[in-house]
């Protein structure tokens, strides 16, 4: 009876000990920052467009990029990009930034392409000081290319982030690590069916600007971890009752075996 009772607590603490791993590990990936090729394949026929975008999701705490998109240029030419930086006026983009007339800020988002080539399109961003940090999802850039040949062309990104440093506190700015999904373009044969030429799927919505762009606010959290509020509390609690119910049992066969003896 004893070697049961202890075998059966042995089997407790390992369920307990299993959910207290795993959980923790699912809210890890769950935040996860991410940049990706959307959609990540995409198809056209020669002398037609293609449409993809590159996006940003669970972010915390940006306040600058440089991201490059790597294309075979035998295959697709590079004919438009839309920047989406400076959320204050366009909706879907990341960064936020102050009105500022100059020629080299756009809301106050100082960007440069001009590290760009036939085959590597180059965005660097940054917000300009005093701007607060971005946190949340957003559309970086939208582009369009035109298929020149049949074949194929693999969309491979080359991604640095940078977080934001508060001025005056002695804080540096460091990189924000983050997983990268590329993607792949095949030409098709025949006339442009709905299918062909694929857009980009919606972007998320970014976190709202903040009210006053002197001030510092705290960073908002991305949409995925708050939809995960819920069922994380339900799991404690239910590692909570695990537990109290292990030990009441344990404690109520030691009691019988007392008074029994």
């Amino acid at each position: 009876m004893h070697a049961n009772q202890k075998k059966t607590g042995l089997i407790v603490v390992l369920l307990i000990a299993s959910l207290l791993v795993v959980l923790p590990i699912q809210m890890v990936k769950a935040q996860t920052t991410t940049v990706s090729v959307s959609p990540q394949n995409s198809t056209a026929p020669v002398g037609k467009t293609v449409t993809v975008a590159i996006q940003l999701s669970n972010v915390q705490n940006l306040y600058g990029f440089d991201v490059t998109l790597s294309y075979n240029n035998a295959v697709l030419q590079l004919t438009n990009s839309k920047i989406d930086l400076g959320t204050s006026s366009i909706p879907g983009g990341v960064l936020y930034g102050d009105p500022v007339s100059t020629n080299i800020v756009a809301d106050g988002v100082y960007y440069n392409t001009s590290l760009s080539t036939p085959s590597d399109y180059e965005l660097f961003a940054t917000s300009v000081n005093t701007a607060s940090p971005f946190s949340g999802n957003g559309t970086i850039v939208i582009l369009t290319f035109t298929v020149l040949s049949s074949g194929q062309s693999p969309l491979t990104l080359n991604v640095q982030l940078a977080s934001y440093a508060q001025p005056g506190t002695g804080e540096v700015s460091e990189p924000i690590s983050a997983t990268v999904v590329n993607g792949y373009f095949a030409t098709t044969s025949g006339s442009t069916s709905p299918s062909a030429s694929q857009t980009p799927s919606s972007s998320p919505s970014p976190s709202s600007p903040p009210s006053s762009a002197s001030s510092y606010p705290t960073a908002t959290s991305p949409s995925a971890p708050k939809s995960l509020a819920f069922p994380l509390l339900l799991a404690i609690i239910v590692v909570v009752i695990v537990v109290l119910a292990a030990l009441a049992a344990v404690l109520s066969r030691r009691k019988t075996k007392k008074t029994s003896s």
